[in-house]
């Protein structure tokens, strides 16, 4: 429906093109006390989508919370219903103003807090990241927490999009009469995560940021978000001498988008005032990564007639090219196909990618983890030296120009040949499906079982939380009910089920939970008399032996399987296949024949022998010998 299109809801007000000069007007008070604006589109305004915000920011300690309306499509005879206060709440006014800056100034006059947090609300900000933001613009002596050479005056956070790549750390001016550059845009989000706070940017582009409410500047007055922030929060840094600086601060999302592809003449004239000044920022927070100014461009994204924003690519700093070309520190893209953000945070993909990364890590190397969503990263990808694909799921494509290394997790079924023959290395969590492949393609491919984490997964002793489990099971039903599941019943188990889907199908008192938190887990095999396991049937076949069985092996449980071939060598009488209900009901009903102090060096034996630090030693000297080959 158009802005200007009638509802019969009642009465509408005009779209509201003013711009409210009033300055605010900051109380006595605490020293940290802060108000909030959030700053919330018409159309997310009639959804709800600004309650949310308001009741984080109130639970963060806002004293006072304004919301304000804007819709920077409105047309000049665009009308709508009023904007109403709510629980919680306060608004600027009844009216939707034309632009994002219009709807801040609108809500200056009303703020009286020292300081002030302003988010939009397509941005969600993690526990404590409100909290920070103030912190770090608060006076020193009134716990400002950001060190500077000049005081932090305003903060803006690292800010992501949905598919956990940077939307902007920042904003770089490159050009004097251009829009702002985000800095890191595109770059995986590792990398802005390794910023030391307190480093400066020339402005923010993103809408949330924290600023002393007594320097906040007037907004200007244009359609183009981006360039209303960065002149809001320069203009603020300027007015107190101070500077604009960036926090890292976990995940921090954005939905949709701030770039309208439009600009109009109000933002041309608001970046003109900047045409003969100068910024090194770009140059201060890329160095701090070891990486340097490249190619500026164009936004390659825009239509010829559209706002070209300018791309700052960053290139290798001097020492990151040192360690590259000895071979000493590679930087290495770990590619899952688990979803990015919480969606993924319960992927197995999930868990084994942060322990692979950060065994690379203890090797010197340099990680990132890209989910399904940030395989292609064209605005970084070029700073990878290997990417190393963790199949599961997906076929992923290749990276051009580094050494791409395949290490097949599961799902063999699902990798072709054609798969395989564009990789510079192949790997096999089966040994069985290993050997068959290379045979059958002529490609070389190595066995690389799964690992563990010893540092988390070791023997100890039961804790209070799992006492008295006899046998377990974690892990969701896949739509089936999984056989080591029905088969335990069958056998009488004492049977403890953690996992997704099992609610009404097990009886009452063995499903326990719906998930384990991965921190959790070793407690949970270390209590257990017995683990159980099974393998998807194409696993179990060609020797793709589970990550379970190498996380509770480690632990120092006795784990009973599916029958895997190798799997009872390799383990050493931790690991125990069964191939009917009959002999499992005969193996629950054992005893495990190794003392306490057995299971506890058969653990620590396990733990060493496969760890993750172990394959990443595999997986680099592998990668080393392929590049030294390349360029001999």
């Amino acid at each position: 429906m158009d802005a200007g299109a009638s509802d019969g809801s009642g009465p509408r007000l005009p779209v509201d093109t003013s711009l409210e000069t009033a300055p605010p007007v900051v109380e006595q008070g605490p020293a940290g006390a802060f108000d909030a604006v959030v700053t919330v589109a018409e159309g997310a305004y009639r959804d709800g989508a600004h309650v949310r915000t308001v009741q984080a920011l109130t639970a963060a300690g806002a004293a006072r919370v304004v919301v304000t309306v804007y819709d920077v499509h409105a047309g000049p005879t665009s009308t709508y219903p009023p904007v109403t206060a709510g629980d919680g709440w306060t608004v600027s006014r009844d009216t939707v103003a034309a632009t994002w800056g219009g709807a801040v100034a609108a809500a200056r006059p009303l703020l009286r807090a020292p300081l002030v947090l302003v988010q939009d609300a397509s941005i969600a900000l993690p526990d404590g990241a409100a909290a920070a933001l103030v912190a770090a613009v608060a006076p020193a002596g009134a716990g400002g927490t950001v060190p500077s050479d000049r005081e932090a005056v305003v903060a803006v956070p690292v800010v992501r999009t949905r598919d956990d790549v940077v939307a902007s750390a920042g904003a770089a001016l490159v050009q004097g009469t251009a829009p702002v550059a985000a800095l890191l845009r595109g770059h995986p989000a590792e990398d802005a995560e390794r910023l030391p706070d307190g480093v400066a940017a020339f402005a923010g582009d993103e809408p949330c940021f924290a600023a002393r409410t007594a320097h906040l500047a007037l907004p200007v007055r244009t359609v183009d978000t981006r360039t209303a922030v960065a002149r809001l929060t320069r203009d603020t840094a300027d007015a107190a001498g101070g500077t604009c600086v960036v926090l890292p601060l976990g995940r921090v999302y954005r939905t949709g988008t701030v770039r309208e592809r439009r600009i109009d003449t109000d933002g041309a004239d608001a970046l003109a005032v900047w045409r003969d000044r100068g910024d090194d920022s770009a140059e201060r927070v890329l160095a701090a990564l070891d990486l340097a100014v490249g190619t500026v461009a164009a936004d390659p994204a825009a239509a010829p007639v559209a706002l070209r924003e300018p791309v700052l690519r960053a290139e290798r700093g001097p020492s990151r090219l040192t360690a590259r070309e000895r071979g000493e520190r590679l930087r290495w893209s770990v590619r899952i196909a688990a979803h990015p953000g919480p969606r993924g945070d319960d992927w197995g993909d999930t868990f084994f990618a942060r322990d692979l990364a950060a065994a690379l890590r203890s090797l010197g190397q340099e990680v990132v983890v890209d989910h399904r969503e940030s395989h292609a990263r064209p605005l970084s990808e070029h700073l990878d030296d290997v990417t190393l694909t963790l199949r599961g799921l997906d076929d992923t494509p290749v990276h051009p120009s580094a050494t791409n290394v395949l290490w097949v997790i599961s799902h063999p079924d699902l990798v072709t040949p054609a798969e395989l023959a564009r990789y510079d290395l192949r790997f096999a969590a089966g040994p069985v499906w290993a050997e068959r492949t290379e045979a059958a393609t002529g490609l070389p491919v190595a066995p690389l079982l799964q690992a563990t984490d010893p540092e988390r997964f070791h023997p100890g002793a039961a804790e209070d939380a799992y006492a008295g489990l006899d046998t377990v099971f974690v892990g969701k039903t896949r739509q089936v009910f999984r056989p080591v599941v029905s088969d335990a019943l069958q056998a009488g188990a004492d049977l403890a089920v953690w996992g997704e889907g099992w609610a009404g199908l097990v009886p009452e008192g063995v499903h326990r939970g719906t998930f384990v938190p991965n921190e959790d887990l070793p407690a949970l095999y270390r209590s257990a008399r017995v683990v159980l396991n099974d393998h998807w049937d194409d696993m179990a076949r060609d020797g793709f032996l589970s990550n379970r069985l190498f996380d509770a092996a480690a632990s120092g449980a006795l784990v009973v399987t599916d029958p895997v071939p190798g799997v009872e060598e390799l383990f050493g009488g931790a690991v125990l296949p069964y191939r009917d209900v009959a002999e499992l009901r005969t193996l629950l009903g054992r005893r495990d024949m190794a003392s306490d102090d057995e299971r506890a060096e058969r653990g620590s034996r396990i733990g060493t022998e496969h760890s993750f630090r172990r394959r990443a030693e595999t997986l680099v000297d592998a990668v080393r010998q392929h590049r030294r080959r390349r360029t001999t």
